[in-house]
């Protein structure tokens, strides 16, 4: 049996929270020991023991600063307990690091650090040898940054089950209604989406869902409100995580305008959900959707719009999207993924 440790020094959830509750359910059932640790500030412990229900221990400890000698202590312990470490944030890895390097080199090679975007330090990674990565974008992103690490591309997964037996979030409406959610931070695209939204919100008959909540929030209220559109953006803040399959069944059409992305979970549940796509042209987006969706250059507001306009006023359009992007969806399963990460571990264990 392999006793696996995940960490995430958790701020907000989101996409990465979910790949954690994903694998250590997965990992369990097959015969895994599994622990989640996770830290006090971000207050997700409780999410997580919910999701993973009995047989999977979650602990809240620190994983404050880098002075944070109570962190290093309990990743200390963990070396000696479990066979695995894997460290899904940069914060916790740079925590595990400094316990790294008080032992023996050859621990470092049962620590992994899970690279879910493109915004990974190299100085915080040099202790560590192996990795995974969401895609081949992150991963050609990490080979050239940081050349002495070993790595595997393994896509994020999603329950394709939950997504079909989800119910909407909000009552139906007569409305034709476009949906995004996201953390609202720099670079997710909720400006341009706004603004391109102005082009269609003249009419009557479409609305827009914004789910998700961020510093951004109120600039982004101020400027829907700015375009006279107050009425017809409806900012619903934080989805809950068991609720993301239920608000994109919800709406009729996705759009992910994001400038650049690791690997966004929240469009392989927009695809799962049946839903046409609109989005940026991102090389993330480009491998992921794989012609399942319309693409626009990044940065395009006119393209958005034009885009967005095309799906509105043609039903039969977006049915065939929304079959292309759930056949597309079909290919990045859970189990696929979990399946993956546990080759991985047997690959690594049998290297020691």
């Amino acid at each position: 049996m392999i006793k696996v440790l995940h960490a995430i020094d958790s701020r907000v959830w989101g996409g990465a929270e979910m790949v954690v509750s994903m694998l250590a359910s997965g990992l369990r059932k097959r015969g895994c020991r599994v622990s989640v640790w996770t830290s006090k500030k971000g207050g997700y412990a409780a999410i997580f023991r919910e999701k993973l229900k009995e047989g999977i221990e979650v602990k809240e400890i620190p994983l404050l600063n880098d002075a944070d000698f109570i962190s290093m202590a309990h990743f200390y312990r963990a070396f000696k307990e479990y066979d695995i470490i894997h460290l899904h944030t940069s914060h916790a890895a740079v925590l595990c690091a400094a316990v790294l390097a008080f032992l023996p080199r050859q621990y470092r090679k049962r620590a992994i650090c899970h690279f879910h975007s493109l915004s990974a330090n190299p100085k915080h990674y040099r202790r560590y040898v192996h990795g995974i990565c969401v895609s081949n974008g992150v991963e050609n992103f990490i080979n050239e940054t940081m050349p002495w690490m070993r790595t595997w591309c393994v896509y994020n997964g999603i329950d394709l089950e939950e997504a079909l037996v989800s119910c909407p979030l909000l009552p139906s409406s007569n409305k034709v209604r476009i949906g995004y959610l996201a953390r609202m931070s720099k670079g997710k695209g909720h400006e341009d989406l706004i603004k391109a939204f102005a082009n269609l919100g003249r009419s009557e008959n479409v609305e827009l869902l914004i789910g998700g909540d961020g510093k951004l929030m109120p600039y982004l209220q101020k400027l829907a409100k700015e375009l006279d559109l107050a009425d017809k953006v409806k900012f619903l803040g934080f989805v809950d995580p068991r609720d993301v399959f239920s608000f994109w069944k919800s709406v009729d059409i996705a759009c992910f305008p994001s400038y650049t992305e690791g690997f966004g979970l929240s469009m392989l549940e927009a695809m799962a959900s049946h839903l046409p796509i609109v989005a940026y042209a991102n090389p993330v987006y480009l491998e992921v959707f794989d012609g399942a969706a319309v693409l626009v250059p990044i940065g395009d507001i006119e393209k958005l719009s034009c885009s967005l306009k095309k799906l509105l006023d043609n039903k039969d359009l977006r049915s065939r999207y929304g079959k292309l992007a759930y056949e597309r969806a079909e290919k990045f399963s859970k189990d696929v993924m979990v399946d993956q990460v546990l080759s991985i571990y047997n690959e690594i264990l049998r290297g020691i």
